[in-house]
């Protein structure tokens, strides 16, 4: 069973070519399994009064067709069955009779206060499950080592990147990372896969790194402890 909304694509989810930027086609795609938690329980809400949060652990999306302000959409999500501390979840957006994007996500539900990760069946949730995506897209990556990395900019975090956990949004990297890409903004992004690995509070300053190989892009921001944040492997076509 999958839940689905639909929607009226936002112009101000679209960027200077006229397309939804993957930033714009996640926020979509978390904004339908929020209406799901608020519709099946526990809410977002009730899940972070009573001391816990999900927190975006890695992602691959899969962007088959551009969408265009305007263009009415329906947006699905599901849970998929998980085991340990990791809580999958599967996110289709149709146009039409069209699949135009496709994503499979990791979360971790974590302690407010204590940060200790939650198991699977520790807290009560009640979200519909179906089976997974099977996307031409690795479960996990890794930036090749030989892959040469070279520091592109930095970027501060403000007010306007943060969310209630008080760090850096998921859905802000994709416009983030692809700022750096030197074939943007002639390009759109057609799959991307982002890793999670430490936080990004208000206030601190990433350092970002690219590398590129064979035509797929690569890059990584860095806290000032020399933590990596987040990496990615982003490959584009021409608009």
């Amino acid at each position: 069973m999958k839940w689905e909304e639909e929607y009226r694509v936002n112009v101000h989810d679209t960027d200077c070519n006229g397309i939804v930027s993957v930033s714009g086609l996640l926020r979509m795609m978390q904004d339908t399994a929020n209406l799901q938690m608020a519709g099946e329980g526990p809410s977002f809400e009730a899940l972070f009064d009573a001391g816990h949060s999900f927190v975006l652990s890695r992602i691959g999306i899969s962007v088959y067709a551009p969408l265009h302000a305007h263009d009415r959409i329906l947006s699905q999500t599901w849970g998929v069955a998980s085991r340990g501390v990791t809580f999958n979840r599967c996110y289709r957006v149709l146009r039409g009779d069209r699949i135009v994007a496709e994503a499979t996500s990791a979360w971790a539900l974590v302690g407010v206060s204590d940060r200790r990760l939650r198991r699977v069946g520790e807290v009560p949730l009640n979200y519909c499950q179906d089976e997974p995506l099977e996307l031409d897209l690795p479960a996990r990556f890794h930036i090749p080592a030989d892959t040469q990395m070279k520091l592109v900019g930095e970027h501060t975090v403000l007010y306007a990147d943060i969310d209630r956990n008080g760090h850096l949004n998921n859905t802000h990297y994709p416009d983030l990372f692809c700022s750096f890409l030197p074939e943007m903004p002639k390009s759109r992004v057609i799959s991307a896969i982002f890793s999670f690995l430490s936080e990004a509070p208000l206030g601190e300053t990433e350092k970002i790194y690219l590398g590129e190989d064979d035509g797929t892009y690569y890059v990584r921001s860095v806290r000032p402890t020399g933590a990596v944040n987040a990496e990615a492997e982003i490959l584009l076509e021409p608009v």
